[in-house]
């Protein structure tokens, strides 16, 4: 999963004003012996046509249960990486078109969670930014997400826990299917729904976006459609690829139009 740390910070600036740079890669998912010291480079490239500055941070993140992800203080999160990775240099100047490289550092101690997750986070803005130029200043915010787990990554556990369908007005509807992380280990999912008729054929199917979630939580991963359908009973099947040998499969029977919900439920699966 790449997560959704390249966002801009400010509007748009003109072409002589944009910040334009990359950070590379964008996530570190390592299996590694308790004390273990671990080197990695993030390069940096100025892709645009000002020379930027680069300031580096180190930040936790969390998932919420219906998928949306938010930065938190370091070292806030039970699973956090604060004091367990080091970065130099923390700030870098490139010009236009070049690159530059960080050194990370990173270790998992002996004690306390099995995996630990962060990000280093590389704010991006112009060295100089000119006094006649009106409006917000260009700043971006590139990321490099890592995961460091004593757990070997075929040890991963997970458990379909629920799959619900919930009418949002007029003919949509979110179908949430949610899955539980019992291991120690993060884990990635991804998969596809389907909904057929009574008689099995299928009348609207859609491929899931691929999701993180993170040991001992529990994940929806939501698809929302408007599906127009006619009057009747229909199957719903959400199928789960979570890198175990088997698939996670989750099948109910709904019927068409489907009956009013609290309006908190609702909310919640638009999210």
């Amino acid at each position: 999963m790449i997560l959704p740390w390249v966002a801009a910070l400010a509007a748009a600036q003109p072409a002589s004003a944009q910040v334009l740079a990359q950070a590379v890669p964008v996530k570190y998912d390592l299996t590694v012996t308790p004390g273990e010291i671990l080197t990695r480079e993030i390069v940096l490239s100025n892709q645009g046509n000002e020379t930027v500055v680069v300031r580096l941070r180190y930040s936790d993140w969390q998932v919420s249960a219906e998928g949306a992800v938010s930065l938190a203080a370091a070292g806030s999160t039970p699973n956090s990486l604060a004091g367990h990775v080091r970065f130099e240099p923390q700030s870098i100047s490139l010009p236009p078109g070049e690159e530059g490289r960080v050194l990370l550092t990173m270790s998992l101690p002996a004690d306390g969670p099995a995996t630990r997750y962060g990000v280093v986070l590389s704010e991006v803005r112009p060295a100089v930014f000119p006094r006649n130029r009106l409006g917000p200043r260009a700043i971006a915010e590139l990321g490099t997400t890592i995961y460091l787990s004593r757990i070997p990554a075929d040890r991963i556990r997970a458990e379909f826990t629920a799959l619900v369908a919930a009418p949002l007005g007029g003919d949509s509807m979110a179908v949430s299917a949610r899955v539980r992380n019992a291991g120690e280990r993060h884990l990635y999912v991804t998969g596809e729904m389907a909904l057929a008729d009574s008689s099995g054929v299928t009348v609207r199917s859609a491929a899931l976006g691929t999701g993180v979630v993170l040991p001992g939580t529990e994940r929806a991963f939501t698809w929302t459609c408007a599906p127009a359908l006619a009057p009747g009973r229909y199957r719903l099947t959400a199928t789960l690829d979570t890198g175990e040998a088997e698939l996670l499969v989750g099948e109910r029977w709904i019927q068409w139009p489907l009956a009013p919900t609290t309006p908190k439920l609702a909310e919640r699966l638009q999210h």
